[in-house]
This record gives C-alpha cells, structure tokens and sequence, in this order.
C-alpha cells in the first residue's frame, strides 16, 4: 500500500457505505490488472469485488438479480466489446452504477468519454491512467454519492397561459432573487446577478426554468426586463438609503437590443429612480446572434455613453463568443458553469478556462466564474487569475430583503473562503 493510502486510510476516509455494501465491479481483459484493482480495493475495505474479462462476460453479470454494484471500473480497449460499448449498453438497465475509466487515452478523449457518461444519465466519478494508484482511486470513490431515484413529476402540472405570466407581471408576482458575487482579491461581495423568480401565492416560488422560456414564446420579454429593472432599481434605492452601494447585473437578450425604443426606456427607467447608471451591468448571453446589428449595436452605444456596462454571459457556451466579442464593448465575461463544475478533474477543461481568462484580462474585462460550489473550485479559478465568482458555496440567489442581514453574517466567512 502506498503512503498517500495508508496516509487518507489513517485519516478515516473511507469509501460510501453503499459502496461497501454494493461493491465494485472490476471489467478489463488484463487479469494482472484485474488482480492489481481488487488488491487495492481490500487494501480500501471493499471485500465485495466482481471481475469480467470484457463487456459481454460483464453485461451477463450484470443482468443478474443477485449482482448490483455500486461502480464499475472500466477498461476502454478490450477485444469483444470495448469500454465505450459497455457504458452505453450499461446505462440502458442500471443507469445508477457510476462509472471509473481506467485508460491510457489521451485527457482530451478522456474528457469527451466522461461528458457521454453523464449525456447517458449516469455518474462519472473520473478517469484514472494505468497502473492503477492507490490513492487516487480511493479519491475518486469518496467522490461517490448513491443515486437518487427519478423525481416523480408532479401532477396535473398545468402550462402557465400568456394571461397568467401577464398577470403576474402587473401584480408584480415576477421579482429579482439576489446572487452575491464576489472579488478573490478583496473576499468581499462586490455586487449582485439579479435572478427572476415567480413568487405565486398558491404555487410558491417558481423557478425560472418553469416559465421564462414562456415569457420568451409569449412575445413578454420586454414587459419582463422593464418589470425586473423596475424592481432591481427600487431595492437599490432601498439600500442606498442603508449606506448600501452594490453594482447588480440584469439580463437581457439580445433580440431586445434589437428594438429601437430599448435604450431609450432603460436611460429613462435609470435616470427617474435617480440610479447611477454606472452601477447597472446587463448580461447578453451569448448562444444568440444579432440580427439586426445597426440597431443592436446602437442601442449598445447609447447604453455604453450613458454609463451601463455590458457583461457576455455564459461564455463559451455558443457560437457566436468571438463574432459578440468583437462587436460590443463589454467591460466583463462571465465562465459558464458548465466548465466551471469539471475544472478541478480535467486538465482540458483547465486549459480552456485558463485561456478564457488569459483573453478576458487582455482585453480588460472583469472575469467572474459562476456557479462556484466547492472550496476546491475557487482556489484553482484564484490561482488562474479570475477576478470573481458566484455561487452556491456562497450563497443560492435571495430575496432583497435578506440581502443586508445576508451580509452582516456573511462578511468574516467570506474573506476565510478568498483567503483559504
């Protein structure tokens, strides 16, 4: 046993129960390899090992009552079915075995291996070269959480109608949930994304997943954007009033840009509620292409004079990153989560996200990371350069008025994550 082992052994890390109970199935056509994996699983504490020499001996164990792993160490290269195969085949019966590949390959194919097993519903728990390590493998197991069965869909779900998000726009029920976001250097929350959620009386708070793209089918956008600035400006006067002064981010399509009177009623909307413009950020995510770029970009223009700044969302995500960069004078790029939540086991990932910042900062923009949820996260984004992050390790978005007692009970845990 090497010392890295016996070292998180001493330490009391030990597999999930479930594993222990389930077990772990071992499939490669090697039978030193398969001896190698099993003396290092007892070696953990798992006793309860099954071994196949290929996909098809592994499937018809498998397809036994008596045999249900908790995960599977795959070989990819194997002669009557190859790992790949397997998975897939796999996924079709007992989705809920999560899956190690233990391979030579290249990261790269690596990484695209481990995005089919999550395409195909299952849990990719990481990629390990050959020989197998003690320690990392015991890493990636205790990365296991058991699978949760499929939520039940809920009953008589009944589509909102144009009239139903109409009136919940005029009786103001459309609000903006707050997420912190926060500068690594200072460990401070520097402003807020404000997030729309649908505070239904009888239904309680919709998430935004249940009807924005409905207000998009609807033709509501506008109504929306104007009813959520209307919102976002009067609980930043509230704050101002508290010695309050962040800087929130609002989103926006880009199709709105493309409406003529769109500059028009924001500057308005701004300059009423007495709101220094320059402490408004709206969010243009990127997956979407101008159509009609003369009045697009002139909207962008008499925002960009009058103050506002312009944050490209998700990047990375569409086709259009370069061709949106190159155009608008954003003053700040945003990492999608999507490459955010695989930074830490992916070198190819890494190095994506890397570049992503390198050019953010060479073109001067703040670089904000979302959807950050582990300490691990946010030291990898801090020791590449991102200047911010949001997310769940900090805080889910919140209503306005928890924002203020938010803060006075969040700033000391905030500065020890930055500085951790």
């Amino acid at each position: 046993m090497n010392q890295g082992l016996e070292s998180l052994i001493s330490q009391g890390q030990r597999p999930h129960a479930s594993i222990l109970r389930q077990g772990v199935m071992i499939v490669d056509d090697s039978e030193l390899q398969r001896l190698v994996s099993s003396e290092i699983l007892r070696s953990i504490g798992i006793d309860k090992i099954y071994e196949a020499a290929g996909g098809l001996e592994a499937l018809d164990l498998l397809r036994s009552d008596s045999i249900e792993p908790g995960v599977m160490l795959v070989d990819l290269h194997m002669p009557d079915m190859d790992g790949i195969e397997l998975i897939q085949a796999v996924a079709k019966f007992k989705p809920h075995i999560a899956i190690i590949i233990v391979s030579g390959a290249d990261s790269v194919l690596l990484d695209t291996l481990g995005s089919m097993v999550r395409a195909c519903k299952m849990t990719m728990l990481g990629a390990l070269p050959k020989p197998l390590n003690g320690k990392l493998l015991l890493d990636k197991l205790l990365r296991y959480q058991p699978a949760s069965l499929p939520p039940v869909p809920p009953r008589n779900r009944i589509r909102p109608s144009a009239l139903d998000l109409k009136r919940a726009l005029r009786l103001n029920q459309i609000k903006p949930f707050y997420q912190p976001k926060v500068a690594l250097q200072q460990g401070e929350v520097v402003g807020f994304e404000a997030l729309a959620r649908w505070c239904d009386p009888l239904k309680g708070i919709v998430p935004p997943g249940e009807f924005i793209d409905l207000v998009s089918e609807y033709g509501l956008l506008k109504e929306l954007t104007l009813a959520m600035l209307d919102c976002v400006l009067a609980d930043m006067n509230a704050w101002n009033s508290l010695d309050l002064f962040p800087s929130v981010s609002l989103n926006i399509s880009v199709n709105q840009l493309e409406d003529p009177s769109f500059a028009n009623h924001i500057i308005r909307n701004v300059k009423n509620a007495n709101i220094n413009p320059t402490k408004i950020l709206l969010e243009i995510t990127e997956s979407a292409l101008m159509k009609d770029q003369a009045v697009a970009l002139g909207n962008i223009g008499r925002l960009k004079l009058n103050g506002f700044g312009f944050s490209i969302d998700d990047y990375g995500t569409g086709f259009s990153s370069m061709q949106q960069l190159s155009h608008i004078a954003f003053s700040e790029l945003k990492i999608d989560r999507s490459f955010v939540c695989r930074v830490s086991e992916s070198e190819h990932l890494c190095n994506i996200v890397q570049s992503s910042l390198d050019m953010g900062q060479r073109l001067g923009l703040t670089t904000v990371a979302e959807g950050v949820e582990t300490v691990e996260e946010l030291q990898l984004l801090r020791a590449m350069g991102c200047d911010e992050i949001q997310g769940f390790l900090f805080s889910a978005p919140m209503p306005a008025s928890d924002v203020l007692p938010w803060l006075n009970d969040n700033g000391a845990r905030i500065a020890n994550l930055c500085r951790c």
